[in-house]
């Protein structure tokens, strides 16, 4: 089932904020690495990564930017609110965050379905945290894969992108039934671009975390553009399941849903 939200009440008041926490120490020599990857020694996750990956492990990439961000796990369909509360690094819970969507009649479980609303309910996040007052949050109408995405994020924008999860929660095309949040804290790119970026196809990676696990991921930027881009439906299964969902009212394929749209965040 889905309804249309009623206007929202005003933002419930939450306890107070904690600090946000720094990346762990990396201990710089990690012996059971040994020399793979080795460029990435600052960061463990993002060299654990690349190690599993199976990319870069003898020479560094031909440009990289990575930010660290706090893994959370998800309980219910609450991946967009762990995703969001993953990049204030938990400073306000998915507890806290579920609290606010529900008091602004985003969300009834835990989904979050717009992503208008998304940025509405980052906005107010921001007010509550330290240090989070220099950060814009854009709404992006496709151009994920572009050249001015990718500089974006070589330049330390982060991203908040829905898409379609498969088994392993990796981007896959199932027209929306399996739609997922991620937080893209990085990119990578493989080879020179020369003149321009060929639009993330092959030389494009990013790195991305969600709530249904507490690893560093590596995709293929071009293959989570078409993820987004194939959005169009929610899922039939979860219509039928019992649950009370709010969607849109043109749905998640429409202009105030989930397709081809993603949150692009700069300033930090």
């Amino acid at each position: 089932m889905c309804s249309i939200p009623p206007p929202p009440p005003p933002l419930p008041a939450l306890a107070d904020i904690s600090p946000l926490p720094k990346e762990p120490s990396s201990n710089r020599v990690m012996d059971e690495l040994g020399d793979a990857c080795a460029w990435a020694s600052e960061h463990r996750e993002l060299r654990e990564a690349c190690i599993k990956s199976k990319i870069f492990q003898d020479k560094p990439p031909h440009t990289y930017k990575y930010r660290y961000f706090e893994s959370i796990s998800q309980i219910g369909p609450t991946c967009g609110l762990v995703a969001l509360s993953m990049l204030v690094n938990g400073a306000v819970n998915p507890n806290e965050l579920l609290t606010i969507a529900k008091f602004k009649g985003y969300t009834n479980n835990g989904e979050m379905f717009s992503c208008k609303q998304m940025v509405k309910l980052a906005e107010d996040v921001f007010s509550l945290v330290d240090n989070m007052e220099n950060v814009r949050c854009e709404l992006q109408s496709g151009n994920l894969s572009s050249p001015e995405t990718i500089k974006r994020l070589i330049n330390g924008a982060v991203l908040l992108v829905p898409y379609d999860a498969d088994a392993n929660h990796s981007p896959c095309l199932r027209n929306g039934h399996t739609a997922h949040w991620a937080l893209v804290c990085g990119v990578i790119v493989t080879g020179d671009p020369v003149d321009e970026y060929d639009l993330g196809k092959v030389n494009v990676q990013v790195l991305c975390k969600h709530g249904k696990s507490k690893y560093l991921a590596v995709w293929n930027l071009y293959t989570l553009a078409l993820s987004n881009k194939n959005l169009y439906e929610f899922s039939p299964k979860k219509c039928a399941d019992g649950l009370v969902y709010i969607l849109p009212e043109d749905g998640i394929g429409g202009k105030d849903g989930l397709r081809d749209q993603f949150l692009i965040f700069e300033g930090f």
